[in-house]
């Protein structure tokens, strides 16, 4: 389709302003991995695992820090891989040794058109002051229907539901939690880039009055790359709305990246830290503004001398946020497949990143 001259200068001007903070951003220090915690700190064998009944392991959730103790919300994957999924909440006050403690949100099992609850996928936690009270984001997709052209094993319309905690105040991050209610799906503003799996993951994070999100989308048919887009609210309850088609979606990585979440800087600026390719690899991006993003770069949270993962794009998975330490350090938590006697499971690996 032929763009009118100002489409055309929209879309000049948002490349020309992207480039500009581009090079901004990427004047600032890299991050590099400073410590690796050897092996991985939850795998198939910690006695929670088998007590809970987790088959396959982890992927997607966030880490959170109060009070010196960390707090995970992560997804298991209590029978098959990516298919039979629940939310749990487990806690740790060194980020290394961790305890399951409840699980928060549970799934409908039985993938189908029909069932829009057959997987739950947590990317986000935080705390609405607003509300005085914890809220988690969490993916609920429906299976393809293959009456109307549908591939059966994949995720088809993900909405974002927003769940809050019952007990008041920052010490309530344990919930329970309530659903109040989905704040992002496909609608009648959905974008030409999103895809049929769109709305795919959801990490809010605050910029000056506001909240903006970082979302996926994706075609499963034609196969298409996995693009990224933001959305924006006046509250972190919303209402969500999506930013302009043109800046969205946000060229931070050339083909893939999945379940962006963001922290702000004390010095000034936030970090994007996320699933990207490489073996044994995250990826990074880094922001004066948090609404444009340079470049993504990557890193290795693996050394050849304590290399558990499988190789592979898609093998080394998922940073569950990065904490800014006190010392100026970062603490990441990932996900990440290992394949042990037969066996393969999504453990969970730590390291500990910083300024060069």
């Amino acid at each position: 389709m032929r763009r009118k001259s100002g489409e055309l200068y929209f879309s000049a001007l948002i490349t020309s302003i992207f480039m500009a903070v581009t090079v901004c951003a990427q004047g600032k220090k890299e991050l590099v991995v400073k410590q690796i915690q050897e092996g991985p700190i939850i795998d198939h064998k910690h006695p929670d695992i088998s007590a809970s009944g987790n088959k396959s392991g982890f992927e997607t959730g966030q880490v959170v820090k109060i009070k010196g103790v960390y707090h995970m919300f992560v997804n298991e994957m209590f029978g098959r891989p990516h298919l039979d999924m629940r939310i749990a909440y487990w806690t740790s006050t060194d980020a290394v040794t961790w305890k399951r403690k409840s699980t928060v949100v549970e799934s409908v099992p039985g993938r189908s058109a029909t069932n829009l609850r057959s997987e739950v996928w947590v990317t986000a936690v935080e705390f609405n002051e607003e509300e005085q009270a914890w809220n988690i984001f969490y993916v609920a997709y429906r299976g393809g229907d293959k009456a109307r052209g549908e591939l059966e094993g994949y995720d088809y319309a993900g909405r974002i539901w927003r769940a809050k905690s019952t007990v008041a105040g920052r010490d309530g991050i344990a919930g329970p939690y309530v659903d109040t209610g989905i704040v992002l799906q496909p609608d009648a503003n959905s974008q030409s880039w999103e895809g049929q799996q769109a709305i795919a993951a959801f990490n809010p994070y605050r910029v000056g009055d506001s909240w903006y999100a970082f979302y996926d989308g994706h075609n499963h048919v034609p196969k298409s790359d996995w693009p990224l887009g933001i959305a924006k609210a006046p509250r972190l309850s919303g209402p969500w709305t999506r930013l302009p088609e043109g800046q969205n979606p946000i060229p931070i990585s050339a083909i893939f990246n999945e379940n962006v979440e963001v922290t702000e800087l004390k010095a000034g600026g936030y970090l994007a830290i996320f699933d990207s390719f490489g073996d044994q690899e995250i990826g990074y991006s880094l922001s004066d503004d948090g609404i444009h993003w340079a470049k993504e770069r990557r890193l290795k949270v693996q050394s050849p001398n304590n290399l558990w993962a499988d190789a592979g794009d898609h093998a080394t998975r998922t940073p569950l946020g990065a904490i800014e330490e006190e010392d100026g350090s970062f603490t990441v938590v990932y996900t990440a497949r290992y394949t042990k006697q037969g066996k393969v499971f999504f453990g969970l690996g730590q390291v500990v990143l910083g300024w060069e």
